[in-house]
Parts: structure tokens; C-alpha cells; sequence
């Protein structure tokens, strides 16, 4: 169900932000320019290791899976932007264990995975309160199971630490100051949506 409202949102804003795109087409005055910083706080799906770990489960209703985090850009010009991306993304869920013939103790085994990289945006077609823009990012990303049962220990998954991005997204401002993201794109979440916040 989550998943469906989170896809109906998305293409509900991008069929808004289009016919708004083609309306104000032409007007003076764009939404960013050189010298305003954006900060965009997300919610991102699917997570790929949460959406793994819900197919091998026995029981997947059990499996608790989110991903949020955030973006921050600084405009060099009215076309580049350089920023940053912080994303935690968590899949787990609690299981017993009998202790002893009277006693059953509940822990919490998961994955979690912290990605921080640097971006490039690229805006192109600005209008008064549209943004869309292209971007590249690289940075690094740590992947760790985890377990709080005693005697099992947390296990680091890096393969590769290295996180990357390439995608497109788009802003809507509402107001000058305020309005919605929404991207998609490669290297991490497959999809972000969020508010963004302009100064």
C-alpha cells in the first residue's frame, strides 16, 4: 500500500510540474539562480537490500524496511550546482530467542547502509517555480549487518566502498521559499521524494 501511494505521488507531481512547465515557458524570473542553496530531505524506495531481505524472508510482513536522508546544494552559476548527499537506509526485524525453559528474549538483527557523496547538478529549462536538472555524484558507502543477540557481533559488508549517482530530478516551489523534489536515478534509492527548501 505504501508503495503504491509513494508511485501515485510521484506521477501525480511530475504530471503537475509538466503542465506547469508548459505554462509558464517563456516568463522572466527564474526559481534558482547563482548564489541560493537548496536543502532537500527525502524519503527514497525502493531500498535494495531491504526489498532482498523481504524476498528471502519466511515471513516478509515481519521485515521493517525504510530509507530517508538528505540533499544540500550550493548554485555556483544559474546552470551548476555543487552540494552533498546523506542517505541511511535500514531493513530488520525482531526475533525470539529461549533462553531458558521459562524465559524468551526478543532481539533485532538487520542491514543498514550509510551512503555520504558529493554532487554536480546540472539545471537546465528554469522556469519561475520549475527546476528540473541532471546529476553526478560519487562519494562512500558503508553496508553492515548487525545483531544485538550476545555474542554475535556486528559484520561490515563493504565490498566496495565506493557510492555513485547519476540520475534527473526535478524542484516545484510553491513560494519562493518552499516546494517539492522528486528523483530518479542510478546508485542508491531508485526513486527520492521529498520537500525542498530554498534560500
Amino acid at each position: 500500500m505504501k508503495t503504491k501511494t509513494i508511485l501515485i505521488a510521484i506521477i501525480a507531481t511530475t504530471l503537475f510540474s509538466i503542465n506547469s512547465f508548459a505554462q509558464k515557458t517563456g516568463t522572466s524570473g527564474n526559481c534558482v539562480a547563482q548564489g541560493k542553496i537548496i536543502i532537500d530531505p527525502f524519503y527514497g524506495y525502493p531500498y535494495f537490500n531491504g526489498a532482498l531481505v523481504k524476498g528471502l524472508a519466511n515471513d516478509p510482513g515481519k521485515i521493517k524496511s525504510y530509507c530517508a536522508g538528505g540533499k544540500v546544494e550550493f548554485l555556483l552559476s544559474d546552470k551548476i550546482g555543487l552540494g552533498a548527499e546523506f542517505t541511511y537506509a535500514d531493513a530488520s526485524m525482531n526475533f525470539n530467542v529461549q533462553d531458558t525453559l521459562f524465559v524468551t528474549r526478543t532481539y533485532t538483527a538487520g542491514i543498514s547502509k550509510i551512503r555520504v557523496i558529493g554532487r554536480m547538478n546540472f539545471h537546465f529549462a528554469t522556469t519561475s517555480s520549475i527546476d528540473p536538472y541532471f546529476v553526478i555524484g560519487a562519494g562512500y558507502k558503508k553496508t553492515t549487518w548487525y545483531d544485538d543477540e550476545p555474542g554475535i557481533h556486528s559484520l561490515s559488508l563493504n565490498v566496495i566502498p565506493v557510492a555513485f549517482r547519476v540520475g534527473v530530478g526535478l524542484h516545484y516551489y510553491f513560494t519562493d521559499f518552499m516546494g517539492i523534489n522528486a528523483e530518479l536515478g542510478l546508485g542508491g534509492p531508485m526513486m527520492h521524494i521529498g520537500l525542498s527548501f530554498k534560500f
